[in-house]
């Protein structure tokens, strides 16, 4: 209206809403098992694989079921008979306290408290992982992440082992639903761990062209949030895609990054130390190269990570011509490859073992590595053949030669 002002808008203060990030479905089971937990029963004998395989099954019903109906879940002599059965297999006892308390859990159904029973669960997870038995360490994470849904960090505990099981598509779900459920709850360094493990998966399962994201997206939050370990981590991934490019400046940049990230204490710096290794190799730098793979050797337990270094080991001794290092690393790389631990590693291990011997002209043991690639499947005879017709008797450019081969074997 004439002579008077129309009053300014008011902007609606912005409703806080709790929004519901989608959670992606996570698989629980391995393709074809017919019996939950199965890995259970096969990785345990006796009472004692009865008594593991009915605690994960007590919890997994009891976390299942609605909060009102757990009270008539278990029969009143529930408790008495799981109490039994452990007794029988005589467990260690950090692990009879942890089964003890889950056999609580069937005559106090309306009162268990979930995450008493999540932690329990995580526990003997631990437990089974230290032995190996990495199908049942799985199994009870996952029961530990059934007790309590909502919660992040459980599902990425699962997540990480199902990584260190080698059952990737799995562990990508449960990572994808960590990721959801920490950003629901803002719990950003379960969010930053899982996008770390998240990028590991991307690189062992060759997608190279998109790990990098996950990894630079934990980097950045790290730096942000001061999670020290976790950008390490991350950086370290970005050390791996950048070999993986042959992007060597930018790994160079990295690895330097990540080293101090990490600091001297950090349980994956011998795993940077080898990447570093590669680096150098990759820049010419063999003496270097050989020097830390040699403290690596003694350092590395797993099969997988020693027949590797034994592998760059008799690869840089061939191109430095020291013969008698050359063949001890060779022999030693060779035997570790029958380990099942290794199966994972065979490609890359193959690939340096055969122009290692190129470069020797050790035909024998290029003809070895031709026919164990032949036997899983990663290669061709005719690759090889073409490297050693190549080298021919003439060794003056067989380095030139080998390098010029390396991505096509196996």
């Amino acid at each position: 209206m004439d002579g008077l002002e129309e009053e300014p808008r008011r902007r609606r203060p912005r409703r806080k809403t709790r929004r519901r990030w989608c959670l992606p479905p996570a698989i629980i089971r391995e393709p074809g098992e017919m019996l939950e937990a199965a890995q259970v029963l096969q990785e345990h004998e006796g009472t004692l694989a009865l008594v593991l395989w009915t605690a994960v099954r007590d919890v997994t019903l009891w976390a299942a079921a609605a909060p009102e109906r757990r009270a008539t879940l278990f029969s009143p002599q529930a408790e008495a008979a799981r109490r039994d059965a452990l007794r029988l297999a005589r467990a260690e006892p950090a692990l009879e306290l942890s089964l003890t308390t889950l056999a609580s859990v069937v005559s106090h159904a309306a009162q268990a408290s979930p995450p008493v029973v999540s932690l329990v669960c995580v526990e003997v997870a631990r437990w089974a992982r230290q032995r190996g038995s990495m199908g049942t360490a799985v199994a009870f994470a996952q029961a530990a992440a059934f007790a309590l849904p909502e919660a992040p960090q459980p599902a990425l505990v699962v997540g990480q082992l199902t990584v260190e099981w080698g059952r990737d598509r799995r562990a990508e779900t449960w990572l994808r639903r960590a990721i959801g459920l920490a950003r629901r709850v803002g719990d950003w360094e379960t969010y930053g761990a899982a996008y770390v493990a998240l990028g590991e998966v991307y690189v062992r399962t060759g997608r190279m062209e998109a790990a990098p994201r996950y990894f630079q997206q934990a980097a950045r939050l790290a730096r942000r949030q001061g999670y020290r370990y976790i950008r390490g981590e991350a950086l370290h991934g970005l050390v791996r895609t950048s070999l993986a490019e042959g992007d060597l400046d930018a790994a160079e940049e990295y690895a330097r990054t990540a080293q101090r990230a990490y600091g001297p204490a950090h349980a994956r710096l011998p795993e940077l130390h080898h990447d570093v290794a590669r680096l150098l190799m990759a820049r010419g730098h063999h003496e270097r190269a050989g020097s830390i793979l040699r403290r690596l050797a003694s350092v590395f337990t797993d099969p997988a990570r020693r027949a590797d270094v034994h592998a760059l080991l008799a690869y840089a001794a061939a191109l430095l011509g020291e013969a008698r290092p050359y063949e001890r690393a060779w022999t030693e790389a060779w035997a570790l490859l029958d380990a099942p631990a290794a199966a994972g590693v065979a490609p890359g291990v193959l690939r340096h073992l055969g122009h290692a011997a190129a470069l020797r002209h050790d035909w024998l043991r290029v003809q070895q590595v031709v026919d164990r690639a032949g036997e899983l499947g990663l290669g061709s005879r005719e690759e090889f053949e073409s490297l050693r017709r190549r080298l021919g008797t003439n060794g003056h450019h067989a380095g030139e030669a080998v390098n010029a081969g390396v991505g096509t074997f196996p």
